[in-house]
């Protein structure tokens, strides 16, 4: 670390932590998620998709986790399933467990609807994909226990520094939202940097080698449209800062995405650049003038209800199902089975809202789906800072507009429900129902050290 670097030990506090990484690469032959014009299955590996965990203790024992993994998507099943069996496993309360996804394009699809609205060969590849949900549900307990098992006294410190290669891809034009480049709407390039140091019980002014980085991006993870499993710009960013950083796991959360595109993009190439570009910044934000991290570490989850637009009638779903478009089809079936089996076809969902309070340092923000960039923008504003929020945790959910972007239209407005077995857009209201709910949330999560 640079002479003119804090020193990070100067407001210690007892934390304890570990690492681990997991390997979640398929080895049967699967389709692939993320995008609907592949048509083929995944054809080899560019590097290995893991899943990587933060194991968390404060002072007074309060035990928490970090998962990334490199998927598009963590299902709520999975969720409910993984954090139940950890409680039951090793005593880790469900709340105090982010299941975040990388959001890869260059993963497996392991979603049954999906599987069937896209995948030649339907039947081998629904089993594959049930047979992954199993390992990943496995893979992501075993994580969590080794990076409990890896625990040690740390120190911990936050940062963040800037990167650019990320860009808004909603262009207004004549007749609607285009899925282009537009670099004069919103975007975030913000890059918060979490820093887990071993606390060797000494006094340092040169910094110890991390053990653990966390970063984050509010960026897709779409550079690359091929058939080779890869975490694209993420999963190079990672590697690149565990060669800088030897020892350490490297965490990616990825921010609110939603409406954020890298650019340019197309091949591996840039993919690499991105990842360096990223590694960069990182790299910068840890050489910075680092704020220590306290506890007491708090945790928080709930469910927001949010309300979906009625679905079509049946005439209109009996008629989807016997036209031309497959993915229409699937979706149409879905919902007639929805509807043949319960009596109606559900308009509201639970939202996951997740909070960390790490004292009155740090407050991170859990949000499932796809959000738009304006939500990490404005809950920065509205909460008592430094706010970390990421999105793509707890649920596979979808697209989570802001209201204008409602009004506006497009993919992540209405384009993509079309592809998913929701019964209709998202209710405008739904922003601020998200806000309100974030804002009660993290305010019950976060603690001054004066009153602890």
């Amino acid at each position: 670390m640079p002479r003119d670097a804090p020193d990070t030990s100067s407001s210690s506090y007892g934390w304890r932590a570990g690492t681990a990484t997991r390997v979640i690469t398929p080895e049967q032959p699967m389709w692939m998620a993320g995008f609907a014009k592949r048509d083929e299955p995944a054809t080899g590996v560019e590097h290995d998709l893991e899943a990587t965990a933060l194991a968390l203790e404060d002072e007074s024992g309060t035990l928490a986790a970090i998962v990334s993994a490199d998927v598009l998507f963590v299902p709520r099943a999975i969720r409910d399933a993984v954090t139940q069996r950890c409680e039951v496993k090793y005593g880790l309360d469900p709340d105090s467990i982010v299941l975040a996804a990388t959001h890869t394009h260059c993963g497996p699809e392991f979603r049954d609807f999906k599987v069937r609205m896209y995948a030649d060969d339907v039947e081998r590849y629904r089993t594959n994909a049930a047979d992954y949900r199993e390992r990943l549900e496995d893979e992501l307990i075993a994580v969590i226990g080794e990076a409990l098992d890896d625990r040690e006294p740390a120190r911990i410190s936050y940062s963040h520094a800037r990167c650019g290669f990320a860009m808004n891809r909603r262009l207004p034009v004549e007749d609607g939202i285009a899925h282009e480049q537009n670099p004069d709407a919103p975007v975030d390039h913000k890059v918060p940097v979490l820093v887990v140091e071993p606390d060797e019980g000494v006094d340092r002014t040169d910094g110890a080698a991390p053990s653990a980085i966390v970063f984050g991006y509010a960026c897709h993870t779409t550079t690359l449209f091929f058939t080779k499993y890869c975490g694209d710009w993420a999963g190079f960013a990672r590697r690149y800062l565990e060669e800088r950083y030897p020892g350490a796991t490297a965490l990616c959360l990825l921010g609110c995405a939603g409406d954020q595109n890298p650019y340019p993009r197309g091949d591996v190439d840039l993919a690499k650049r991105h990842g360096r570009t990223m590694a960069t910044t990182v790299r910068a934000a840890i050489e910075s003038r680092r704020r220590p991290v306290r506890g007491p570490l708090r945790t928080g989850f709930e469910d927001c209800a949010l309300e979906f637009e009625d679905p079509p009638s049946r005439d209109e779903l009996e008629a989807m199902r016997k036209g031309d478009v497959r993915h229409l089809r699937v979706r149409a079936e879905a919902l007639l089975t929805e509807l043949d089996e319960t009596g109606a076809i559900r308009t509201e969902h639970p939202y996951p809202i997740q909070t960390f309070g790490f004292g009155n340092d740090l407050t991170l923000v859990a949000l499932g789906g796809e959000v738009l960039v304006e939500y990490g923008i404005q809950l920065k504003d509205r909460l008592e800072g430094p706010v970390w929020v990421a999105g793509y945790a707890n649920d596979k959910f979808t697209y989570v507009p802001t209201a204008r972007a409602r009004a506006e239209g497009g993919y992540e407005s209405e384009g993509a429900i079309r592809r998913s077995t929701f019964s209709g857009p998202l209710d405008p209201n739904a922003e601020e129902r998200i806000l309100r709910h974030v804002q009660a949330l993290a305010e019950r999560v976060r603690i001054s050290r004066t009153i602890q």
